[in-house]
């Protein structure tokens, strides 16, 4: 274990350290850093904030609980609101109101049924439940159930709760790697750090580990020439090594609308995949997509719009699937792996191969690119 440690410590001050991309590097490894402790201060005033408003609303649920009776008319509000987030087919449901007792009529699914009434049973001000449904094991002719089945959508967390989910994962994580020390103990630490990564990215943690994560970049930029020259530039693949530091070959051998990209990799090694062009416009959309069964899944989609003064407004819009899923995806952020800061290079060197540098705006004549 010793010497594996080692090796990643080595590895990764060589990394930092290497003459000629190091201080690149270490100033995208700052800026994630400062990010990332700016985000965590948001976070924490958000959780607070957010604790004290719930707090607040529970005080007044409370209150109201003792107070006068809700009206049926705002109760079948309640109703259908919740109803229409619980269930597919909650327009195919007769719904009536008296005196607090929820009369539940009309046609519905069977494997809907039960959770309907638990849903109504939940909703404020309702004091009872009159379950007269007509239970249909199949849609039938019936056209209100005959929609697709209801998908539950996994909720983000809270602000508060992510904060309190910070301080759990701490706790956990201090008693099994201080208090305790031992394999029971590493085993609490690891499920407090798994804790931690749910409560600071906010997403289920398959998604966070697996490659089915779906990232989506965009970037946006006014280049200072026309819009035919800059179409021609992307639209001629030979051309967009002269701007994508990262591609090292482009075989337009393959066929058709396809091609085999080779471009750099983590640690200097290769990456390939083969993509076809779906889509081509002249002078307006160029759009492309990977074959089934590449190393990294992507698509992507540049726009270009043509703006007064022979400028051209160049918008890239890209969606990938990081191996690793979205941790996968913030670690090749940090190290510079990943679509966004390659875009980002890449938009820089285009307008600088493009632009004639007396037709700059000031601000960006003397700008310093790097």
């Amino acid at each position: 274990m010793a010497r594996i440690t080692s090796f990643l410590v080595g590895a990764g001050v060589m990394y930092l350290l290497d003459p000629q991309r190091g201080r690149t590097r270490r100033a995208r490894l700052q800026s994630a850093l400062v990010h990332a402790a700016k985000r965590e201060r948001d976070l924490l005033k958000r959780g607070l904030r957010d604790a004290r408003h719930r707090a607040k609303g529970a005080s007044e649920r409370a209150r109201r609980v003792f107070s006068e009776p809700v009206p049926d008319a705002v109760v079948l509000g309640r109703i259908r609101a919740q109803l229409g987030r619980a269930i597919a087919h909650a327009r195919a449901l007769d719904i009536d109101v008296r005196d607090g007792k929820a009369i539940l009529g009309g046609a519905v699914l069977t494997a809907e049924a039960a959770t309907v009434v638990r849903c109504v049973k939940a909703v404020p001000g309702v004091r009872d439940v009159v379950d007269r449904m007509e239970r249909k094991v199949t849609a039938g002719a019936n056209p209100a159930l005959a929609t697709e089945p209801h998908r539950p959508r996994i909720r983000s967390w809270t602000p508060a709760a992510q904060v309190g989910a910070l301080g759990a994962s701490a706790a956990l994580i201090g008693y099994g790697l201080l208090k305790r020390g031992d394999l029971i103990g590493k085993l609490v630490a690891a499920a407090g750090g798994g804790l931690a990564l749910r409560a600071v990215f906010n997403e289920p943690l398959p998604k966070l580990v697996t490659h089915r994560a779906e990232v989506m970049v965009q970037k946006t930029v006014v280049v200072h020439a026309p819009i035919n020259k800059v179409f021609d530039l992307w639209s001629q693949l030979e051309n967009l090594p002269r701007f994508m530091r990262h591609v090292r070959d482009i075989d337009l051998q393959v066929g058709g609308t396809r091609s085999m990209w080779t471009v750099d990799g983590p640690a200097g090694t290769a990456v390939h995949f083969e993509a076809e062009t779906i889509e081509l416009e002249p002078d307006r959309v160029i759009a492309w997509r990977t074959i089934p069964g590449q190393q990294i899944e992507h698509e992507g989609r540049v726009k270009f719009e043509e703006l007064p003064d022979d400028t051209t407004r160049v918008t890239v819009r890209m969606t990938y699937k990081p191996p690793g899923g979205v941790i996968g995806h913030a670690i090749a952020h940090i190290l510079g792996w990943d679509p966004k800061s390659r875009i980002d290079d890449d938009l820089v060197r285009m307008k600088a191969l493009l632009e004639d540098p007396k037709r700059r705006p000031p601000r960006e004549r003397y700008a310093h690119y790097h």
